[in-house]
């Protein structure tokens, strides 16, 4: 009886040990989800944007004109998506959440990467995230870093591409291109104008587009936003 007693006895104890090892470890894995959600706690009245006009969604209307004002740039995948769920569903917006999701590549590869895979179709996707790798580089001749802020209302090469907060960004339909239904995308492809001082010619083309089933639009192409723009004459 008292060998089985101290046989009972330890396994008693062995599976006490293990589940004090379970709860160790759920308060771990705990801790870290805690942690994680800290971090990535958005201060809302820091990230604000707002739409001044609107692009009609099935309608072509050449030079329709809108902005987008917004006081600061995202700085994570979490703030970036606080801004998305506030301008995605609107075309100008999606236009707007890529020059952000940009500079948040140049200050966050991984978590800027993702917000591209989110606001772009995969094709379009990997054709900036291969050029904005180039334009972040160490090839001093070829990178520019600051082509976000090139994208702003008010930035030119002569100010190194510096303008105060809130910023802005104005858009149009472009009037030389109807909208086109797209099998592919599921969607109406809509053509919008950025204005920018950053080319020598000024207004820069994005095309965007609302996946069938989807919340927000996409970008489906946009070469001339990630084109090289011209050096700024101070550093940015």
């Amino acid at each position: 009886m008292a060998v089985a007693a101290l046989l009972i006895m330890g396994t008693t104890n062995t599976a006490c040990k293990q589940t004090s090892k379970d709860q160790e470890s759920e308060s771990q894995q705990s801790s870290k989800v805690d942690e994680k959600t800290k971090t990535s706690a958005v201060d809302e009245s820091k990230f604000q944007a707002t739409c001044a006009g609107d692009i009609d969604h099935s309608t072509w209307k050449p030079n329709e004109a809108t902005s987008v004002e917004f006081n600061a740039f995202p700085t994570n995948i979490a703030e970036w998506k606080h801004m998305q769920e506030m301008l995605g569903d609107e075309p100008q917006g999606a236009a707007a959440l890529q020059v952000m999701a940009f500079e948040l590549y140049r200050n966050n590869r991984a978590d800027g990467e993702e917000a591209l895979r989110l606001n772009n179709t995969q094709t379009n996707y990997n054709s900036t995230v291969e050029r904005l790798h180039e334009l972040m580089g160490n090839d001093k001749y070829y990178a520019r870093p600051y082509i976000a802020w090139a994208l702003l209302d008010g930035a030119k090469p002569e100010n190194g591409y510096t303008v105060e907060p809130p910023y802005t960004i104005k858009i149009k339909v472009d009037p030389n291109k109807n909208y086109q239904e797209s099998q592919l995308l599921h969607g109406t492809v809509i053509y919008l104008l950025i204005d920018s001082k950053g080319w020598d010619t000024n207004w820069r083309g994005v095309e965007v587009v609302k996946p069938e089933g989807s919340d927000y639009f996409v970008v489906s192409n946009c070469p001339a936003i990630y084109t090289q723009c011209k050096e700024a004459k101070t550093s940015k």
